[in-house]
């Protein structure tokens, strides 16, 4: 065994833990924003599973696809878990900003 199979396994298995991690949060968190910090996680999972490929593969087409694809995932996840969070929280008040003012008047400095 090479020293690159041994990192790409232990990527993989690093990333698949992850995604393990994530999946047993969304189904154990009673609250959608308690799950969402989860679905967040699973991006950076998605990337280490890239990298792995990446690093099995080598620079070609499947390498670049799988990081292409991972990296995405670790980018623009935190995007969709914000813009989830900002739906549900104008689904429920009417307005995003409902409440916001009183909830910094209540902390203290």
């Amino acid at each position: 065994m090479t020293a690159g199979h041994v990192i790409a396994t232990g990527l993989l298995v690093l990333g698949v833990a992850i995604e393990i991690l994530a999946v047993v949060g969304v189904t154990a968190m009673r609250d959608v924003y308690d799950r969402l910090h989860y679905v967040g996680l699973a991006g950076f999972g998605a990337l280490l599973v890239g990298a792995s490929v990446l690093v099995r593969e080598g620079f070609s087409l499947i390498g670049n696809k799988a990081l292409f694809a991972g990296a995405f995932l670790a980018l623009f996840g935190p995007v969709l878990v914000h813009a989830t969070a900002r739906s549900m929280r104008t689904r429920q008040r009417g307005d995003w900003r409902d409440g916001v003012e009183q909830h910094r008047e209540d902390e203290p400095s």
